[in-house]
């Protein structure tokens, strides 16, 4: 029988866990109780469009890419849900673990453990850059479209409760990142049948290195279980819309995919039994990471391609409309048509930047 591993291999290191934190739901602007910190002197803070940056003068240069990335990196996520959100954001970038704690809205400090977090409920991101602990530096971008994420998915579901390991495999899926220490506790638990229920995730979501892994990717896979097909991205975007038209999460599983919680569960081990049936014999050597590594990459690739396209097709759709308002009229049409090619002549076409022949 064929089998396949699957493609949700995606995952940050404990060293870079972002995470969501729950606070009264109301704007940055507008919220009642909501005091965020005077930043230090040497500190500035600039709105470019509808965010509010927070950062070290010294380092401009580090949060330069991030500002430059960051409307692109938006657009992706909410385009992911098919929704049109509200995109006021505060984001505040601190040096170090010490300064973040610093910024963060009085009474809600960030976790010991946290390389980002967002306060959804406020649109108010918090990014360090370095990690607690270590002080390696984390991706910072990789951390920060994690906590878009979260802001973007709260927005999309009008603030409506989803478990936490919705909210967190719907970030790290979104987020890109694929390493392999999660990705070898994924692969372990479903070969020695010790993954963790969804129900425990729902109450307490670990935070010791291997479960902590394990509980990330976990949620990953489970959420990528639910979108793996085309149908199944129409009954995800139907289960957004019925969260974000007031259902409750078990009510709109069941309306979009017909399954309880318990039933989802169910569902998406056997799939497990069916993709890992194969791992017992790949464990006793390095098959397994090999073959794993070449479906991350391949995985990695095609939903890069996919969300360029949909950003192409997107500005596409902008400079038609921005057309149709101006006052000028339509272009002439041509009086003849475009010659067609020689016979030996080869067609050649652009993507990407590059040209290629067709053959």
């Amino acid at each position: 029988m064929k089998t396949s591993l699957p493609l949700t291999f995606l995952a940050v290191t404990l060293s870079a866990i972002a995470i969501t934190l729950s606070v009264p739901h109301a704007t940055a602007q507008e919220a009642p109780g909501l005091i965020l910190p005077t930043p230090g002197s040497d500190y500035h803070t600039e709105r470019i469009g509808s965010v509010t940056w927070t950062y070290p003068e010294s380092e401009r240069a580090r949060v330069a890419p991030l500002i430059e990335a960051l409307d692109d990196h938006w657009r992706e996520v909410v385009n992911d849900f098919g929704v049109i959100v509200d995109d006021e954001l505060v984001i505040r970038v601190a040096r170090n673990p010490r300064e973040m704690r610093a910024l963060a809205p009085v009474g809600f400090p960030p976790p010991d453990y946290a390389t980002g977090v967002a306060y959804s409920q406020w649109g108010v991101i918090l990014l360090t850059m370095s990690a607690p602990q270590t002080w390696e530096p984390p991706d910072l971008e990789v951390v920060l479209v994690h906590e878009l994420s979260h802001v973007a998915l709260y927005r999309a579901v009008a603030g409506q409760d989803v478990p936490r390991w919705f909210n967190e495999g719907v970030a790290i899926q979104q987020s890109e990142v694929r390493l392999l220490p999660r990705m070898e506790s994924l692969l372990r638990a479903a070969a020695q049948r010790s993954m963790l229920r969804l129900s425990e995730l729902d109450n307490h979501f670990p935070k010791r290195p291997h479960e902590v892994n394990l509980a990330y990717a976990q949620s990953a896979d489970v959420v990528g279980f639910l979108r793996r097909s085309n149908s199944d991205e129409r009954r995800f975007s139907r289960m957004i819309y019925a969260l974000r038209n007031g259902d409750t999460f078990d009510t709109a599983l069941a309306a979009a995919y017909g399954w309880t919680r318990i039933g989802l569960e169910r569902q998406w081990r056997e799939s497990l039994r069916t993709r890992y049936r194969i791992l017992p014999a790949l464990f006793a050597g390095s098959t397994v990471w090999v073959i794993a590594a070449i479906l991350v990459i391949f995985a990695y690739r095609r939903r890069r391609r996919y969300h360029h396209m949909k950003l192409e097709q997107m500005g596409h759709r902008e400079e038609l409309e921005a057309l149709q308002l101006t006052s000028r009229p339509p272009p002439a049409p041509l009086s003849s048509p475009p010659e067609a090619p020689t016979e030996g002549s080869i067609p050649i076409v652009e993507h990407d930047g590059e040209s290629h022949t067709l053959h």
